[in-house]
């Protein structure tokens, strides 16, 4: 498995919105769901689930997650660091996180 740096990872993302063509949000839909469908593959996590996250795209991943591992029953608590500025895509996963009523709280 190659580990990529930040750069590398903006650049492949690029290159995958580019080529498909896909829209960011549904790219780190579709990250997010093949990383939520081996983790529950590989092991079975112990509920609650405490997801800690940022507002920048890596925090946007986490929520997504956050969503679909309560859609498939595991009680979630979300944890915001409430610090910078939230990307485009941070947004639209807090909005399906409470959509999904999942209990947020911030940290200051």
């Amino acid at each position: 498995m190659k580990i990529l740096n930040t750069t590398q990872t903006r650049e492949a993302d690029q290159y995958t919105i580019s080529h498909e063509p896909i829209s960011p949000i549904n790219l780190m839909e579709r990250a997010s769901r093949a990383f939520t469908d081996r983790l529950l593959h590989e092991i079975k996590p112990i509920s609650p689930v405490n997801i800690f996250a940022g507002k920048g795209n890596n925090g946007g991943d986490a929520l997504a997650v956050a969503r679909m591992l309560h859609q498939a029953g595991y009680e979630v608590i979300i944890w915001i660091i409430n610090f910078g500025k939230a990307t485009q895509e941070f947004e639209t996963n807090l909005k399906r996180a409470l959509q999904n009523e999942l209990k947020i709280n911030y940290i200051e």
